[in-house]
């Protein structure tokens, strides 16, 4: 019984995070970041929930550096990956893919081939309390919006051919 009352309080622990992650302003301290090791930190994070689905992971594109606050894209990255392993089902891929699109900006991707998000609903999702899981709080890909645009960057989900979806996030400042 014990056992129950402590995960039903680490689920409301984790559920006042979002609500107060959420709700606290962004402010933004740049540095310049290796965007390879950022990302490399946050799928070491998610090393169990990746391996207990047995998910694949590849990280592709290529080794970065970009103006960005540390603590908020890693935020931002976790979102984003918990939220593809949550998606994927048996002989999930998930790929994250950096590339540069001109000298002074860059994207940065996060694929999965789970069912994807339907074309209508593909602006609803970055909506606070919008969510399909039945645990979840709708709030993950309001905060990723949230700090992409306190970068000045942009978000935009797409479809992943032949299945899955895709989160864009473009007008990444390369580091000079």
């Amino acid at each position: 019984k014990s056992r129950e009352i402590i995960d039903e309080a680490d689920k409301v622990a984790a559920q006042l995070n979002e609500f107060i992650n959420y709700s606290r302003p962004r402010e933004v301290r740049r540095a310049k970041l290796a965007l390879g090791s950022v990302v490399n930190e946050v799928v070491r994070a998610l090393n169990y929930d990746r391996e207990e689905k047995k998910i694949t992971l590849q990280i592709k594109g290529e080794q970065l550096s970009i103006e960005a606050d540390e603590q908020l894209l890693r935020q931002a990255l976790f979102n984003l990956l918990l939220n593809a392993i949550q998606a994927v089902d048996g002989s999930g891929e998930i790929q994250v893919v950096a590339e540069k699109r001109n000298a002074t900006e860059a994207l940065l991707e996060v694929r999965d081939n789970g069912p994807g998000v339907p074309p209508d609903r593909r602006s609803e999702i970055f909506k606070p309390y919008f969510t399909t899981q039945k645990t979840g709080t709708g709030l993950g890909l309001a905060v990723v919006q949230q700090i992409v645009l306190a970068h000045g960057w942009e978000i935009e989900c797409l479809g992943n051919e032949p299945r899955g979806a895709v989160f864009r996030i473009t007008h990444l400042k390369l580091a000079l």
